[in-house]
């Protein structure tokens, strides 16, 4: 019996610090886009996952993370780009977001 209570506390022992490595990550993350950008109403919307018309393609990274897939098409004025988020398939993804010169003109989420 007595070892299924030493289990027990492993387990939960295990689960807090889990919890608070993961809050310390999240705070670390916070701290640092804090400093980057300097505006805390910014850095709220990144951590929260939101993207929105006129985000930069860095902003995008930071709130999103690294795309999956990037397609570019070199045009004579303008760079366009489509990041492509959460794979389904050999060439589907879940979310697209096109972006003309770094910043952000639309996208689809499916």
């Amino acid at each position: 019996m007595e070892w299924v209570v030493a289990g027990i506390l492993i387990i939960v022992a295990l689960a807090v610090l889990w919890f608070a490595a993961r809050q310390l990550a999240k705070r670390s993350r916070y701290a640092r886009l804090l400093q980057k950008y300097g505006d805390v109403k910014l850095v709220d919307s990144l951590i929260a996952g939101t993207i929105w018309q006129g985000m930069t393609a860095e902003q995008l990274r930071d709130s999103w993370g690294d795309p999956v897939s990037i397609e570019e098409k070199v045009m004579k004025t303008k760079v366009k780009q489509v990041f492509k988020y959460r794979q389904v398939a050999k060439d589907r993804f879940r979310d697209k977001v096109t972006l003309e010169d770094g910043v952000i003109t639309g996208w689809d989420q499916k």
